[in-house]
């Protein structure tokens, strides 16, 4: 009869080729596209961004024959690279040619091709769907508490009133929107899809990568046990809440900037051009709002509401929040965040303006520093509440 640990092992073991397979697969695309784009295929969605010829992506500071050849050249190498992850008897010595090109392809992919332009998607996207049905999940559980009911009516009031003295959500502005967001893809084209796509294939090399360094290092393939010193329970606690502070203050410039735009004398636009486009005004007011719940969001990582669903949340209200729940999202946001920080870098940051101006843009997109800080807050939230690792039973995610 097999063991706990087997099962676990077998298990894990299936996951390792899945996880290789579809990067393999990633690879043999990303492969053909570079060979068709070497052979002189249009669309090659890593160049500069017309009509200013913005390089929003890094690899576009290479030559486009010499950045669609590299990508041509570690898409055609990652096939056989990533099918060899699939082993589990490579030896430390034997591994480590095979964890020096993928960390190749994790910088070329998830560094260097994708762009801030990942982190507008995904923002425009939480716009579109994530707030809708977030604002609805949460009217639904206020409306099911009595003490919460009288907050929801209030916060329906208070938007009855912006709608009466400034017409934000009016026919006119949803229409305005409609017809901003219809014209995004005739604009952009298929460069998203190409950009998502990368940094999509960059994080399957980097849980390949991290999963066979630990196996090299002799570590559990799964929890990566054991850690060091500052990955206790109690050592995570004190760096992590500093870490959570500065990610809870990070968004809440670009929050404060897009509520001005209610104001008579709103920040980056004049009342009048915002009047003129009401669309453009509902939608910078729901990235504001995006930005403030971030915020919020993050602070549950250091208090007791982050690890039990408030009493406010339909269907889970009182129960323990699953780690998973906490540490993937913030995995991802980090992620997001780090990626997109060299391109803002380098797209906010002008050489006619002063340095006390690049300082204030990127004081408002703060990216580098956030993702840092959301990247450490998450992480010491997981090692304060992980559970114990059935395989090595170390504790690990639950």
């Amino acid at each position: 009869m097999r063991t706990d640990r087997q099962l676990v092992d077998e298990a894990t073991a299936r996951r390792t080729p899945v996880l290789a397979v579809a990067v393999a697969v990633g690879s043999l695309v990303f492969g053909a596209w570079g060979l068709a784009w070497v052979m002189g295929a249009g669309g090659y969605p890593f160049g500069k961004v017309p009509p200013d010829g913005e390089r929003l992506s890094l690899l576009a500071f290479l030559p486009e024959q010499w950045g669609a050849g590299l990508i041509a050249v570690l898409g055609l190498l990652g096939v056989p690279a990533a099918v060899g992850h699939a082993r589990t008897e490579w030896s430390p010595s034997a591994y480590r040619p095979l964890l020096w090109l993928t960390g190749v392809q994790v910088v070329v992919f998830g560094l260097l091709a994708p762009s801030v332009m990942v982190v507008m998607v995904t923002g425009y996207l939480l716009v579109l769907v994530g707030l809708p049905v977030a604002v609805g999940f949460l009217a639904v559980g206020a409306w099911r508490q009595p003490a919460t009911r009288v907050v929801l009516l209030a916060i329906v009031v208070v938007v009855a009133g912006l709608e009466l003295s400034t017409g934000l959500f009016d026919w006119g502005a949803i229409k305005n929107l409609a017809a901003a967001i219809a014209e995004g893809p005739e604009k952009v084209g298929t460069r998203p899809l190409f950009v998502f796509a990368a940094f999509l294939l960059g994080a399957g090399w980097a849980l390949l990568g991290v999963r066979g360094l630990r196996s090299a290092q002799g570590r559990c393939s799964r929890c990566g046990r054991p850690g060091g010193r500052w990955t206790r329970p109690e050592v995570a606690r004190r760096w992590g809440f500093w870490a959570t502070v500065v990610a809870v203050l990070c968004p809440l410039p670009y929050a404060v900037l897009r509520m001005t735009w209610l104001l008579p004398n709103p920040v980056g636009f004049t009342a009048a051009e915002l009047d003129a486009q009401p669309g453009i005004k509902l939608f910078g007011l729901g990235l504001g709002l995006i930005a403030i719940g971030a915020s919020i969001a993050t602070l549950g990582l250091i208090r007791p509401w982050g690890e039990t669903w408030p009493r406010w949340i339909p269907y889970v209200a009182g129960r323990p929040i699953p780690v998973k729940a906490v540490v993937i999202p913030g995995a991802v946001a980090a992620t997001l965040l780090l990626v997109g920080s060299p391109s803002l870098v380098q797209l906010v940051w002008s050489a006619d303006a002063s340095i006390l101006t690049n300082l204030g843009h990127l004081l408002i997109f703060p990216f580098p520093v956030w993702g840092a800080s959301v990247g450490l807050a998450t992480a010491a939230y997981y090692y304060r509440r992980r559970g114990q690792c059935a395989a090595c039973q170390e504790p690990q995610l639950t």
